[in-house]
């Protein structure tokens, strides 16, 4: 090697025409992760607000935790349940799920004063689905 550098065999491992190997420190095993079971949640029934047909979705752990906080509720925000989950993420998976969820920019005060999202469902939603 030139200068006194050290060879590093991992960066050599994946160029072209190395065949694409990936090193492994020796003695180590190679452990496959568990496939996720397909994984079948609650059943639910959205009738929105706007006059739009109702629809079932089935929705399974934190999605139908954070999904079950907003049925009922003047809206939630993330101030409301610090300890819980990423709540904008759970909202986007619930959105794209066709759940009808608006935000709505508040002002708070306190030591931090700034803004913040309270989440808004905009629809009937009754556990159980059509049932």
């Amino acid at each position: 090697m030139e200068g006194g550098q050290k060879e590093n065999p991992g960066a050599r491992a994946t160029q072209p025409g190395q065949g694409g190997r990936y090193v492994t420190a020796a003695g180590s095993r190679k452990i496959a992760r568990r496939k996720a079971k397909g994984q079948r949640g609650a059943a639910y029934r959205v009738t929105p607000d706007l006059g739009d047909d109702p629809f079932d979705i089935d929705v399974a752990g934190r999605n139908a935790w954070a999904l079950n906080g907003l049925i009922g509720a003047a809206g939630i925000t993330p101030m409301q349940e610090p300890t819980g989950p990423r709540w904008s993420a759970h909202v986007f998976a619930l959105r794209a799920m066709g759940v009808p969820i608006d935000t709505i920019t508040e002002h708070h005060e306190g030591p931090f004063p700034g803004w913040h999202g309270r989440y808004v469902l905009r629809a009937r939603v009754v556990k159980g689905g059509a049932a």
